[in-house]
């Protein structure tokens, strides 16, 4: 296991925790985490991407911008997507040039853009591929939507395992998740997709949203709703890490060498 500092193009240095196995050969894991979190998302990330390496892969969790242990910034999904390629770039210059995105919840949106070339197929877990509706007053502080008002943007105490004691979000991150459109998340996408959702997902209207865009999905996509769990609360840990080991292994396959 490494720590690791990532740099992007905009300056802002990334951390992670990147493990290569004995074993692996050029297949990688790169995972993308959801809105107020970090690179462990609960230890839900650190869990599937030990079962990950017990197949072979390599794997990378690590901290947005603004997130963890990484450099300060505004959370917004432009910056994501750029963390993203970097990672990404990152991992490949590791010599793992195929790779599976792993996405969680607002992590998905990052990784539905990004798209890095080097991303063969991607497992999205609470996929969202359209607009939501918040009532943002029973999400932040009315000092925190004051401030979003009168400055810009607010700082929202970050109960994570990091040192980080503040997120900083802008009128933007509001906008990012919860304007998005399928146009702009799907079209042209080339990558296989494993859309996994569960009990609050269904609640949420996201497998709705799945299944109407379904079809324009790329060749080989598939949906698998397991709506008796909730993985949130740590519920069908062994159903969930088995189906995403199982697509990576079918759609990127361990190479006996490097």
């Amino acid at each position: 296991m490494t720590e690791v500092r990532i740099p992007t193009p905009r300056g802002k240095m990334l951390a992670g925790t990147f493990v290569d196995p004995v074993d692996s050969t050029d297949a990688a894991v790169i995972f993308s985490h959801s809105f107020l979190a970090d690179r462990h998302s609960g230890e839900h990330f650190d869990r599937l991407s030990a079962a990950y390496r017990g197949a072979g892969y390599a794997t990378l969790e690590f901290d947005y911008s603004g997130c963890g242990d990484s450099d300060d910034d505004v959370i917004t999904t432009a910056n994501q997507v750029e963390d993203l390629h970097s990672a990404s770039a990152w991992v490949k210059a590791k010599g793992f040039s195929r790779q599976i995105i792993h996405a969680h919840s607002f992590g998905t949106l990052a990784a539905l853009k990004a798209r890095p070339e080097a991303a063969q197929t991607m497992v999205l877990t609470g996929m969202i591929t359209g607009p939501l509706s918040f009532d943002w007053t029973r999400i932040f502080s009315e000092s925190q939507l004051d401030d979003l008002e009168k400055h810009g943007y607010a700082r929202i105490p970050d109960d994570n395992q990091s040192d980080r004691e503040f997120f900083v979000i802008s009128k933007q991150t509001l906008i990012d998740l919860s304007m998005n459109e399928p146009d702009d998340l799907i079209n042209n996408l080339k990558q296989p997709i494993l859309a996994i959702h569960d009990h609050d997902d269904e609640l949420m209207g996201l497998v709705e949203m799945t299944e109407e865009i379904f079809p324009r999905l790329p060749e080989g996509s598939k949906v698998e709703v397991v709506r008796e769990v909730r993985f949130g609360l740590h519920e069908g840990v062994d159903l969930l890490r088995n189906m995403s080991v199982d697509w990576a292994t079918s759609h990127v396959p361990v190479r006996p060498e490097k």
